[in-house]
């Protein structure tokens, strides 16, 4: 489903729901206005026949409509300022399917009145809740995506959403499986924005960037003179910028022997000593990690603490290979072409049914990362329209496993029919000798016993008139 698809009256009829809302637009999945209400048209001095049909970007330049687009990740209670007026504005992802389809944005206070007497009710709830000291207000990265954002429908890829929506609500760890490409760190963005940690950090560590002598202070942090070249102030660590939030740490196979140590007892205790320091840190602390190996085998060898294997695989989530979900490829396709068009303002139409034959018989070792690739660079190609093969741009290590894989079904193929007209004379003899066998031996060319075989191989005995 694709709100661009839906007939010009279904507009009309949302359009009434929204005019009772202060001001509403409604964008589809290319980033075009579809409803733009008669409040906005007011507020805005704009004539709605000038806007409906217009890339949001074009009529309003710093809208954030299309990040939500993009990202799946509503922003609530935003300031938006037009013409010199400002409103209070909330933007929300529509979604059908598992896709994104579209964006609505509206208007919660049209007034700067409105909302001071908000904000001075819920400063007095606050102020009779408050009871100890103010805390800092949390600092990093915040999720960038919902599970909205992750797009399929195959049985694969909605069992792993639904194991993210399972363990969201608590703070156990989690750990998740794939391999390069498959879309871990979107999991992970997606499961800490479900969980109730959003509103505070989600920050992301690649233990596999970060130089082995380094990685222990850059998670737990270091004390003044520490170590040769070390701050003079001293340095915060990753865990404590992720205090009340989350830790999303990727390629966690990597960690050294004396990380491991120290992860094990933050999970254990929620505690760390700061590189060079005595006084114990104290944090809270979801930890969420992905790794593209297998890490029970890396226990095995001896290169990870099987004790931490423990800790950190609570609730595992696997995400499967785009070999094992090629049902989705269509729909991921498109995603990514709506996102070039949304990019660019180009209009390419979709892709052709030639293409997707050849994608899916293509073994992706890159993933869904592999298909983007090469979805974008057809776009670059194209501009507008459909793409076509020769759009397509493989390497040549891609174009060999392509060909090989084509040469393979087509042998299938040939098996396959030989094998059904086989079959199919075999019946036709039999009824042309009124089931006796000698008399369809004899049509066919074939020995008594070469025909038994093939009726029995092919189960035809019983359907014998």
């Amino acid at each position: 489903m694709k709100l661009s698809k839906l007939p010009p009256e279904y507009f009309k009829i949302i359009e009434t729901i929204f005019n009772e809302f202060d001001g509403a637009l409604i964008i589809d999945e290319k980033g075009i206005i579809r409803v733009f209400t008669d409040n906005y048209a007011r507020e805005t001095g704009l004539k709605k026949e000038e806007v409906v049909g217009k890339r949001v970007d074009e009529v309003f330049p710093h809208t954030r409509m299309l990040e939500v687009l993009e990202k799946g990740v509503p922003i609530i209670a935003d300031i938006w300022e037009y013409n010199g007026k400002s409103q209070v504005v909330s933007r929300i992802p529509i979604t059908a399917n598992g896709q994104i389809i579209g964006a609505a944005g509206f208007s919660i206070f049209r007034y700067h009145e409105e909302v001071l007497k908000f904000a001075h009710k819920i400063a007095a709830v606050f102020s009779s809740l408050e009871t100890g000291k103010k805390e800092k207000p949390p600092s990093g990265s915040m999720a960038k995506y919902s599970l909205a954002s992750i797009v399929g429908r195959s049985e694969a890829i909605l069992e792993a959403k639904e194991k993210v929506r399972m363990v969201a609500s608590s703070s156990i760890p989690v750990c998740i499986y794939g391999e390069t490409g498959t879309g871990k760190e979107l999991f992970a963005h997606a499961l800490h924005f479900e969980s109730s940690r959003r509103e505070y950090p989600l920050i992301r560590v690649n233990c596999a960037a970060i130089p082995e002598a380094l990685l222990e202070s850059e998670l737990f942090g270091y004390e003044e003179g520490a170590f040769t070249g070390a701050s003079k102030k001293g340095k915060i660590g990753k865990f404590e910028l992720a205090h009340r939030g989350s830790i999303f740490l990727d390629e966690v196979s990597e960690l050294s022997p004396l990380s491991q140590a120290k992860l094990l007892r933050v999970l254990q205790e929620k505690e760390f000593e700061r590189v060079g320091g005595v006084d114990t840190v104290h944090v809270d602390v979801r930890v969420i990690s992905a790794t593209n190996v297998d890490l029970k085998k890396l226990v095995e060898e001896g290169k990870f603490r099987q004790d931490l294997l423990f800790r950190l695989e609570v609730f595992p989530i696997y995400i499967p290979p785009l070999r094992e979900r090629l049902g989705d490829i269509e729909l991921l396709c498109e995603h990514f072409i709506d996102m070039y068009n949304r990019e660019t303002g180009n209009q390419i139409e979709g892709i052709e049914e030639e293409v997707l034959k050849l994608f899916y018989h293509y073994s992706w070792p890159g993933n869904v990362r592999e298909l983007e690739a090469v979805v974008k660079r057809a776009c670059v190609k194209r501009k507008n329209g459909l793409i076509k093969v020769q759009d397509i741009v493989w390497s040549r290590e891609d174009r060999s496993d392509l060909k090989r894989r084509l040469r393979v079904e087509e042998n299938l193929n040939l098996k396959m029919t030989k094998r059904e007209a086989e079959k199919e004379a075999i019946r036709k003899a039999l009824a042309w000798a009124g089931g006796n066998k000698t008399k369809a031996a004899a049509l066919l060319g074939l020995s008594r016993s070469t025909l038994y075989y093939k009726i029995n191989k092919y189960g035809l005995e019983e359907r014998i008139d």
